[in-house]
């Protein structure tokens, strides 16, 4: 097997399992209700999942940051293992790095726990440690990639050497671009778009398909 060097894991619905990074804000600013009603017109492709995130952005406003991390774990489910997953690719010398296009607020607070390598996300604007309710730099998919290559190029990594783990139709560019894609509990929009697809509730599993 091929010798890789990183990991590019997803967050909304790879690692976060029981919603979303955006709506999680949304909800704790008391606008769970408006949120769905966004993502029924997201889900009725009467508006693109990047417009929804600027509308859903809205509903940040006023909530103070630091709810982010003292309510993460009281509301977020994550995959099973993803300590052990992490400290085995440790072990054989291979990077982990966290991408999303999800705030970089609710990224930050994922990666550290987990003490993953860098971590990526899209920037929400924060005004005295409160949310504006504006998006100064959406991710997108092609951030995404960006993302990736900045870190590649800063760690002399090649794209080939890389594994990308996600879910969704936002992780399709960098599964074209890296040298093996792993889709776990995936969405219909990526089959036929993964080297590997996995449903299960154990993120260990990812591990025998990256050091075999």
């Amino acid at each position: 097997m091929k010798k890789f060097k990183a990991v590019c894991f997803d967050m909304d619905g790879t690692l976060i399992t029981n919603t979303n990074s955006v709506e999680y804000v949304c909800q704790l600013n008391g606008k769970g209700k408006e949120v769905k009603e966004v993502e029924l017109k997201e889900e009725r492709n009467e508006i693109s999942w990047i417009e929804a995130d600027y509308i859903k952005a809205k509903f940040f406003t006023g909530l103070e940051t630091k709810r982010i991390d003292e309510e993460f774990q009281e509301h977020i489910k994550v995959i099973s293992n993803i300590e052990k997953t992490l400290e085995e690719l440790r072990k054989n010398d291979i990077q982990s790095i966290l991408v999303t296009a999800g705030p970089i607020q609710v990224g930050k607070v994922l990666g550290k726990m987990y003490k993953f390598d860098e971590i990526f996300g899209s920037l929400y604007e924060v005004n005295n440690v409160f949310f504006t309710g504006k998006i100064l730099g959406h991710l997108g998919d092609s951030g995404k990639v960006e993302s990736l290559n900045k870190f590649c190029s800063e760690n002399n990594i090649e794209l080939e050497e890389v594994v990308a783990i996600g879910d969704s139709a936002s992780d399709i560019k960098v599964f074209e671009k890296s040298g093996k894609s792993i889709a776990i509990n995936y969405s219909d929009k990526l089959i036929g778009k993964a080297d590997v697809y996995i449903r299960t509730n154990d993120l260990f599993d990812v591990v025998e398909h990256i050091i075999g």
